[in-house]
């Protein structure tokens, strides 16, 4: 027996981007994940930003806008969606128009004009096209992927705005995709539904991407008997361990749990109606209890109206149902999506069918709501879609929607005034693992919107126990910079600490800030002794800022690829791709500029691993 000591010293991240999970979450925990400890008047229910509430409305001010009509748009179709698509900062949108993929720039205020092709995608004579927008090849541009019919499923790869399709799967058709990455491996894989002709819904498979370089291999998450098929099938974390799961609705309603290694097992389902259908289906934490809950829109059994299925456990393995919406008109229940429409800090609901409306939680009597209209004259539709489209400082959350023969935007102008001041205390993290001594505070990092006439401000507090934070006062304040696409960072002193907590401060002015994204940098140095047995050690992959190198220590010959990213998630160098005999095996990486960079690891005999390397 031998023992192999190690020294370490590695530069590493943890950021926050959303804040839906909800409050009561003072850790610590080793990953800020969507939750946090307690805020006022401030607004986390809406994904991707924090604001102050609003405080009055006039809930009629909707304004239309026509972003193409034409009679390739089917009711059926899925996925007009936002995405920077040419990377300047603001949100474009992707849709499907006669047989076509499509993108509309975002050129000024709601000025969706210039229409680009991205591709085409037949589809087969069925009006359920599917368009997603990812960044599948990790190069930090949109990807957008596409399940049709005619084409079966694939995706258009952004190469500087020319366009490569790659086919997944043309033997059968399909009409619903998207995309997450499964097992938490840093690649990102696809996920896909199958289309039967005689009901529109169908079987879920995986494409797996089994390399990093989107070599994607196709498997069976689940058949399904031919009365209970699914119709929409989407990813969200339903028992809180950081892994996505799925849900499908169509007859029955199907949760379906991750075990952690991207692969998929039914924990729940349930047949509400009797074999009648739901069909607008959208993950929420409706009850803000923390625990990801589902609404769904039902238009065929009544009470017509919208449900929940409450995920009171937080475990995913029975869900509660509930009335959320009665609607007696039967004239909102097909595309369905909840979100914090009004920014009161409650998730609400908005609906599509024959008419554009939405449903508003009131804080007074959580759980219910009251209905809003806001058009009555579409056609048919079966795509709702929620986010904050406005270029300038404002985060109200405005509606896309797909009606038969034109795609349109609704622009939110509801909101008249704000709260004067809140306050968001994030959760405690912990910032060590079990092998390394307190860590090294380097600085604090956030992406925000700031008018010159309001201010966003940090404080923070940090220590080595949670004791000792908790007892602690505030460092700061630190003032954000003014901007409306503000990116910035600050330093701090020499800190050492297990624990770190950060408290996001709002005023108002005649605008109101938005905050995006924050991040914590920190460097970790540490001594493990580690047990090291021929047969079952594993494969390990070290580095020091001084040598600028990565050392692989292998028990056995294995096939090995060593791949080096930049923070962005973009491929800086491909170190290594082939066999390599057992023992150490050193590679230079000074060449690099000066910077922080993520080394990828895998190897037949072991799991990645992954590490962030500090290059002077």
């Amino acid at each position: 027996m031998c023992y192999l000591l190690l020294l370490i010293s590695l530069q590493s991240m943890a950021y926050q981007t959303n804040w839906m999970g909800g409050t009561g979450i003072r850790g610590p925990s080793s990953s800020w994940g969507t939750q946090y400890w307690k805020n006022d008047n401030v607004t986390t229910a809406t994904e991707g930003q924090s604001s102050l509430i609003a405080t009055s409305w006039n809930y009629s001010n909707w304004f239309t806008h026509i972003i193409e009509s034409n009679t390739g748009i089917f009711a059926g179709t899925q996925g007009f969606m936002p995405a920077d698509i040419d990377n300047d900062g603001v949100l474009d949108l992707i849709a499907y128009v006669a047989d076509t993929v499509v993108w509309y720039k975002h050129n000024g205020y709601y000025n969706f004009s210039s229409k680009n092709i991205i591709g085409p995608a037949n589809c087969g004579g069925l009006v359920t096209p599917c368009v997603y927008p990812y960044d599948i090849d990790n190069d930090n541009d949109i990807d957008v992927l596409v399940a049709t019919e005619g084409i079966g499923v694939g995706w258009y790869e952004n190469k500087n705005l020319i366009w490569v399709y790659h086919n997944l799967d043309n033997s059968i058709g399909y009409h619903r995709i998207s995309s997450i990455d499964v097992e938490l491996d840093g690649d990102i894989d696809i996920i896909a539904v199958d289309n039967n002709v005689d009901c529109y819904c169908g079987n879920i498979y995986l494409f797996r991407d089994t390399t990093g370089n989107q070599d994607f291999k196709k498997e069976s998450i689940i058949t399904f008997p031919a009365d209970t098929q699914a119709w929409r099938v989407y990813p969200a974390d339903f028992n809180n361990d950081g892994y996505p799961d799925l849900y499908a609705v169509h007859h029955d309603v199907h949760i379906f749990l991750n075990d952690s290694t991207g692969h998929f097992y039914e924990s729940w389902s349930f047949d509400f109606w009797q074999g009648k259908d739901f069909d607008g289906a959208w993950a929420e934490d409706i009850d803000m209890d923390g625990n990801m809950d589902l609404v769904c829109g039902n238009q065929y059994n009544k009470p017509y109206g919208f449900f929940g299925f409450l995920n009171d456990s937080g475990t995913g393995t029975y869900f509660r149902p509930y009335i959320l919406a009665a609607d007696f008109t039967n004239s909102y229940m097909d595309g369905a999506i909840a979100r914090d429409i009004d920014l009161d800090g409650l998730p609400d609901i908005a609906g599509t069918l024959v008419n554009v409306g939405w449903f508003r939680q009131d804080p007074a009597t959580p759980l219910t709501f009251t209905i809003h209209k806001i058009d009555t004259s579409i056609t048919w539709s079966h795509w709702i879609y929620a986010e904050a489209l406005c270029i300038r400082c404002i985060p109200a959350v405005d509606l896309l929607v797909t009606d038969a023969g034109s795609h349109r935007v609704y622009e939110n102008q509801m909101l008249t005034s704000f709260a004067d001041t809140g306050h968001l205390e994030s959760s405690i993290l912990e910032i060590v693992t079990k092998y390394y001594k307190p860590c090294s505070l380097q600085y604090f990092a956030y992406d925000a919107c700031v008018p010159n006439d309001t201010s966003l401000s940090f404080y923070w507090r940090a220590g080595l126990d949670e004791s000792l934070l908790v007892w602690s006062d505030w460092e700061g304040p630190y003032s954000a910079s003014v901007g409306f696409n503000v990116t910035d960072s600050f330093a701090f002193p020499c800190t050492t600490a297990r624990m770190f907590q950060y408290k996001a401060e709002f005023k108002n002015g005649n605008d109101i800030a938005v905050l995006d994204e924050v991040r914590l940098y920190y460097k970790c140095s540490g001594v493990s002794v580690e047990e090291a047995l021929p047969t079952t050690q594993k494969l390990q992959m070290l580095s020091t800022s001084i040598s600028n190198k990565i050392i692989l220590k292998l028990p056995i010959k294995d096939y090995v690829s060593l791949k080096l990213y930049d923070v962005t998630g973009r491929l800086v160098k491909l170190i290594f791709d082939g066999y390599l005999s057992s023992g150490t095996h050193e590679f230079e990486i000074s060449q690099q500029s000066s910077g922080i960079y993520f080394a990828k690891l895998h190897s037949i005999q072991n799991a990645e691993t992954l590490k962030v390397i500090k290059l002077r």
